[in-house]
């Protein structure tokens, strides 16, 4: 929707001129990054949902443990992987 590739449903229509302003403003760009490589990301998200309150964490010890793991494999640079298997079927 930033990037105009998708029709913006009018209920979004003033934010998203706002982040484009603000992206103009500081001269900034925005990519595309598959689920894998956003974890932290994703997993807070997660846990807000879930539990649908607001959280806010000051401390590496109070996150959640699967948000931990995840900050810990990409200060590791360990690679997060997304694969697709085929079923195989066994009649």
């Amino acid at each position: 929707m930033i990037d105009n590739q998708w029709k913006i449903p009018w209920e979004f229509v003033e934010r998203i001129e706002e982040i484009r302003r603000v992206i103009r403003s500081i001269n900034a760009s925005i990519t595309h990054i598959f689920r894998e490589g956003n974890c932290v990301a994703d997993s807070l998200v997660n846990e807000v949902v879930e539990s649908q309150e607001t959280k806010c964490y000051y401390l590496f010890q109070e996150l959640p443990s699967i948000t931990r793991k995840h900050l810990n494999m990409d200060k590791s640079q360990i690679p997060n992987i997304r694969m697709k298997t085929r079923k195989i079927s066994t009649q």
